[in-house]
């Protein structure tokens, strides 16, 4: 009896001991993540003026039909889809090429592999100061190298025509990188086997690239596309860095609207509103591949 009591004041010291330790942690994700959740929630739900917060009233769902019938928040969602999709898809592209060239013995690949993984490293805002150093319009690098050989020059950053491109090819360089050595561990992971008995049925190397290795590293593949979908849907610090949003709306993803309302012109509840519409459209998109990724891994 006596030692079946103290068995279980060792228990509830463990568990106790177990609360203390985790508590710090808990608390931090309640105070950085459920708390602002739900009180963004809570201000697209009222008209919340950061500077009037005397006028603070229920709006119900008004914030959100405001948005659906805005030009410009339609602009900013097609500027993000745009954005989303085009530096995605390089990045797909050249990942996947440069993983196909790295998968291979040669001479200095460790090197090339870890050399690789140097702009992930990197502050997205420190890339996105360096490329508009490089991209300034009077001052920059490459105008300078344009101009030293003769050729003219567009005013990279605050062009129509280039700005969304500019920002598109800052987050490729910084993410390629990153896509091509998640595609290469799932090549190298590919069976030696596997390859071998397509070396023997006489597959040449594209077919065995394209039959062998390709169906197999499809669910990375997926998993891949997916994570660099999310964040470029959510991108922030390399557009406001870069462009902030120009010229015009030019560059102005959701994120950015976001900010401008909530933090420019005071409508906070609009800002959570567009953030909220963000998180589904991002859900959206998860639900969606992760049912072609069930269905590749079956």
């Amino acid at each position: 009896m006596q030692a079946a009591i103290t068995e279980g004041r060792w228990q509830w010291r463990d568990r106790l001991v177990a609360l203390v330790l985790l508590a710090p942690a808990v608390i931090y994700l309640f105070a950085m993540s459920v708390y602002p959740t739900i009180f963004s929630l809570w201000l697209s739900l009222h008209n919340y003026i950061i500077y009037r917060r005397d006028r603070v009233s229920f709006a119900g769902f008004s914030n959100f039909t405001d948005l659906l019938d805005s030009e410009t928040f339609q602009e900013s969602l097609r500027v993000t889809l745009e954005f989303a999709a085009s530096a995605v898809t390089l990045e797909l592209a050249l990942g996947f090429a440069i993983a196909v060239l790295l998968d291979r013995k040669m001479r200095g690949i460790g090197v090339l592999r870890t050399l690789l993984i140097v702009p992930v490293l990197i502050s997205p805002v420190g890339i996105a100061l360096t490329f508009r150093y490089i991209f300034a319009p009077t001052y920059g690098l490459l105008t300078y190298l344009l101009h030293s050989v003769g050729l003219p020059s567009p005013d990279w950053t605050v062009s129509v025509t280039w700005a969304l491109p500019v920002v598109v090819f800052v987050d490729v360089w910084q993410w390629t990188p990153f896509v091509a050595l998640i595609l290469l561990s799932a090549m190298q992971s590919v069976s030696v086997e596997v390859t071998e008995a397509a070396e023997l049925d006489g597959l040449s190397e594209w077919q065995k690239l394209w039959r062998i290795v390709m169906p197999l590293v499809r669910p990375v593949l997926l998993v891949v596309v997916l994570i660099r979908l999310i964040d470029s849907i959510r991108v922030f610090d390399a557009v406001f860095v870069l462009t902030g949003g120009g010229p015009g709306s030019t560059t102005e993803v959701l994120s950015l609207f976001s900010y401008i309302r909530g933090f420019t012109e005071g409508d906070m509840g609009s800002a959570s509103a567009i953030a909220w519409v963000t998180l589904v459209l991002v859900n959206v998109l998860v639900l969606i591949f992760l049912r072609f990724l069930s269905q590749n891994v079956r």
